[in-house]
């Protein structure tokens, strides 16, 4: 443990040396200040609230029983709550709290996340009402190896997620949730700002994670681990003109985004990032530290205080786009059934997935998966690693049952080292054998998919930037002499990686990554009478460029009908959507999502994937999607795959049974 503290104080460390490099670039990022125009005049607060020994340097609004408080943190009582007109409602008269984070759970129900800096720990708590008086309860706490200075929650698909930075820049997502005894932290990913980090606040609405930095200015950032972080500027230094700045606070109902900055309180219009502030004040005879808006007042704290301070000034306008702003789009979500073990190359690695179904005993069922800068893994159901073909760069891996001799299925994968197809041939009790690479006359081989055409077995084959080969692999004696012999090619507009034929149908599928999913009918297509068709556009919605990995459900039960699915993975929006056999209709989307009883993150932006109808297990009744996570977190790791139950789809999207 304590290697990788330092292993990650020192990533923080880095960090904070490349962003304190570019301050000046960062400073020129949005509008400049016109030095020449004179600061307004300082406003006077209308009146002050006393408090009792609170010594206060945050506070946040909240409402219980339709009735108005106040939330300060307190270095000598922990929590203290008061009403508008400053009344001691509730004190937690223990430990020493600087910063607090609040989210409303339900009416009448606030959960608190605190550092208590004599425990050392982040802790959680429970803000209600009992018998129509405040209380809080304690929910449950997490050690931490360093003083936390900002925290903000965030609610995605359900869930709380709290955000918690620490005085060296390194910050770290968790979901907190319940369990039998106390709430639980698991962590999700971590996060790296560097130095001088002063608040953090989630908008919910957008889904972005704004930071506070100075002397840089705020971050924009998506608040979701899987998708990309996207950090952009949200407010330059240069617009704050003030070395210290922080206290952010945001009215999610106006949409304005709340701030202290040296003598001044600021806000900004939460939906227009890089736009100069719409209210600022200059606030006389003090430094808030803190504020926030209340009863049509702005209220103010400075450092360690114990007065909080009201102005009766023209608040601005609620942003007109809170009317309009629809925010993302949510997508159905299937929690991940199981995991493979993370491939063993960094980066970019983990590409595609095959499914071996074991006919003799379906539990034994194997998931071969490429690592395109080492070579081919092949994993149990369970995800463990049985074994690893060190062979070079495999991008795309497919598969199909041949019987012949000692092999019950044959696994072709593209080689990009030396170009060509390394082939692989799987025997009845699960032993995979390498069959050696067979080089072709191709810059850069990457997708490919292989289908039966009656006793033979043929691939297509894509050049990253070239041309379709259809292939036949053609059997020998031994493991040396089997063959790949050219068939026809096929033009392409432009880049082509996910494919998939329907054996039975003799139907081609594949997917331009910018342009969307096309099919071709390849006995036509040999014949000379048909072209491929474009049979789903990339609208930015049921597709998202990139179209990556293709697989088919195929459900040959008798009375089956409609229960067959072309599954497509929607690389832009991280999600999974499944059409019709023929391609021809959309059914619906979701992504996957976190499975909190396994201690399982989701997937995103993936590459391949597979699917199998087969009725592995009781956890697999109604067959299994591997999907390559470009993202793998809980926690943070090298990329994988993730393992999904049919039969959650089936139910998540109402398929018919």
């Amino acid at each position: 443990m304590l290697t990788n503290d330092i292993d990650m104080a020192c990533k923080a460390f880095l960090s904070g040396v490349v962003v304190l490099a570019m301050v000046g670039l960062i400073s020129a990022c949005g509008p400049q200040i016109d030095k020449t125009t004179a600061e307004p005049e300082p406003i006077t607060a209308d009146n002050a609230l006393a408090l009792r020994d609170v010594v206060s340097s945050q506070l946040a609004p909240l409402q219980l029983g339709g009735s108005d408080y106040l939330l300060l943190a307190s270095e000598k009582r922990g929590l203290v709550l008061v009403d508008a007109e400053g009344g001691e409602k509730l004190a937690l008269d223990g430990g020493t709290v600087e910063r607090f984070a609040l989210q409303q759970q339900a009416q009448d129900s606030w959960l608190i996340a605190v550092y208590d800096e004599d425990s050392g720990e982040l802790q959680l708590r429970l803000l209600d009402l009992e018998e129509g008086s405040p209380r809080i309860r304690y929910l449950g706490a997490m050690a931490t190896s360093a003083p936390q200075v900002a925290m903000c929650f965030s609610r995605q698909a359900g869930r709380t997620h709290l955000f918690a930075i620490d005085e060296n820049g390194l910050g770290h997502e968790y979901v907190v949730h319940p369990r039998e005894q106390a709430w639980q932290f698991t962590g999700v990913r971590p996060l790296y700002f560097g130095e001088q980090v002063s608040s953090c606040v989630v908008d919910d609405r957008s889904g972005k994670l704004l930071v506070a930095q100075p002397p840089l200015g705020i971050w924009s950032l998506n608040a979701d681990a899987e998708m990309d972080e996207a950090r952009e500027v949200f407010a330059a230094s240069a617009e704050l003109a003030e070395e210290a700045f922080g206290g952010l606070w945001l009215d999610g109902v106006s949409g304005n985004l709340w701030l202290t900055a040296g003598h001044k309180v600021l806000a900004f219009n939460i939906n227009t990032p890089r736009q100069k502030p719409h209210f600022a004040e200059v606030l006389a005879n003090m430094e808030p530290v803190s504020a926030a808006v209340q009863r049509g007042a702005l209220l103010a704290l400075e450092e360690e205080s114990d007065q909080i301070h009201r102005f009766a000034v023209a608040l601005p306008e609620p942003a007109p786009e809170m009317q309009a702003f629809r925010g993302p789009i949510e997508i159905p979500r299937v929690r991940a059934s199981g995991q493979t073990v993370p491939v063993q190359s960094g980066g970019d690695a983990a590409d595609d997935p095959a499914i071996w179904v074991n006919p003799a005993n379906p539990a034994a069922s194997l998931i071969l998966g490429t690592d395109k800068k080492s070579g081919l893994s092949v994993y149990d159901l369970n995800g463990k690693l049985l074994e690893h073909f060190a062979v070079g760069r495999v991008n795309n891996v497919d598969l199909r049952p041949m019987q012949h001799g000692k092999f019950v299925a044959i696994a072709a994968a593209t080689n990009r080292t030396d170009p060509g197809v390394s082939l692989f041939g799987i025997t009845a009790d699960g032993q995979v054998e390498h069959l050696g690479l067979r080089n072709l006359e191709m810059d850069d081989p990457y997708g490919l998919c292989v289908y039966r055409k009656g006793a033979d077995l043929m691939a297509w084959v894509s050049d990253k930037e070239g041309p379709v080969q259809l292939l036949q692999i053609v059997p020998g004696s031994g493991n040396v002499d089997w063959s790949l012999k050219k068939v026809a090619t096929l033009a392409v507009a432009s880049q082509v990686e996910g494919c998939v034929v329907d054996d039975e149908m003799q139907m081609l599928f594949f997917g331009e990554e910018d342009g969307g999913i096309w099919r071709l009918d390849i006995a036509a297509f040999l014949g000379g009478e048909a072209k491929p068709q474009l049979i789903a556009a990339v609208d930015g919605e049921r597709l998202a460029a990139d179209v990556e990995g293709m697989g088919l459900y195929v459900n040959n039960q008798e009375g089956a009908g409609d229960k067959s699915y072309l599954v497509v993975s929607s690389q832009g929006n991280n999600s999974y959507a499944l059409f019709s056999r023929d391609g021809s209709q959309f059914v619906g989307h979701f992504k996957v999502d976190i499975n909190l009883d396994k201690n399982l993150d989701g997937s995103s932006e993936t590459d391949g994937l597979e699917v199998s109808s087969a009725a592995f297990s009781s956890d697999y009744p109604q067959g299994l999607l591997v999907v390559q996570d470009g993202r793998n977190r809980m926690p943070s790791q090298t990329q994988n795959f993730k393992l999904v139950s049919w039969a959650d789809i089936a139910e998540t999207l109402n398929l018919p049974q």
